[in-house]
């Protein structure tokens, strides 16, 4: 379990570093809530597209991006855990 631990975490932190590096920007506009125009992709903390009126981080893209990171990082947490070395009692066979 100690793989799976290290190998989810420390994926999982790259995941979300490429997730914050690559953050989509999106741009509301003025009279409608629902309509959104993609700007682009640029990190959370750019000012790339603050001077653009009404851009901003699209934070529900974000939150699914941050997902399918956490869910690649699980994926290979366990594929290391089950294809490692020693593990449990089949470790003598």
């Amino acid at each position: 379990m100690k793989a799976f631990y290290g190998v989810t975490f420390f994926v999982f932190l790259i995941g979300m570093a490429i997730v914050c590096r690559f953050t989509p920007w999106t741009l509301a506009p003025a009279g409608t809530s629902a309509a959104h125009a993609f700007l682009g992709y640029a990190p959370i903390w750019s000012h790339q597209f603050p001077a653009v009126p009404g851009a901003r981080v699209d934070w529900g893209s974000f939150a699914i991006m941050s997902g399918v990171a956490a869910f690649f990082a699980i994926v290979f947490g366990a594929i290391a855990h089950f294809f490692g070395g020693k593990r449990g009692p089949e470790s003598g066979l």
